[in-house]
């Protein structure tokens, strides 16, 4: 028994010439591209609005900020009394840790300008002066210590006690 295929062979050989081949994996490549490209040009838009989002936030924030706080000016006032925006030696005290038997003097905080100086009493009966600075925003900060500075480094246009030049 044997069939004769030829025929169809030849009808089958005729009909793949008309028809072309179905190529997938060229279909399947171009898709594939397609979805990178759209996910890379989302992904940019959605970076770049969360830039602007922050970008806007920030700038309506910093428009709207109160006024920082003017510093304190200057160290008594003409009765002697001392000014309220002057620190006292016990916020000070706060802002660094004396070693052991040291303490801060009795005598009041000297304020001129940005600056305040505080005696220091150590237990050899020496003194030092520990110098503090007013910055906005951050308030009073530990400068330094030691027994007199410029007062042209430090910015200062009046005398301060503190300064030796």
């Amino acid at each position: 028994m044997t069939d004769d295929l030829g025929p169809l062979r030849q009808a089958m050989s005729d009909l793949s010439e008309h028809g072309g081949t179905a190529d997938m994996y060229e279909r399947a490549l171009l898709k594939s591209r397609q979805v990178q490209r759209r996910r890379a040009v989302t992904t940019g838009a959605v970076a770049a609005a969360v830039v602007f989002a922050i970008g806007g936030t920030v700038a309506f924030a910093a428009r709207h900020r109160p006024d920082p706080p003017t510093p304190p000016a200057s160290t008594h006032t003409s009765d002697g009394r001392q000014n309220s925006s002057c620190p006292s030696t016990q916020t000070l005290g706060i802002l660094v840790e004396l070693p052991a038997g040291w303490s801060f003097a009795s005598r009041a905080v000297e304020c001129v300008e940005t600056w305040a100086a505080a005696d220091v009493r150590r237990p050899d009966a020496s003194g030092v002066i520990y110098l503090f600075h007013y910055t906005a925003g951050t308030g009073w900060r530990f400068h330094d210590q030691g027994t007199g500075w410029d007062c042209q480094e430090l910015g200062l246009t009046g005398p301060a006690s503190f300064c030796t030049s």
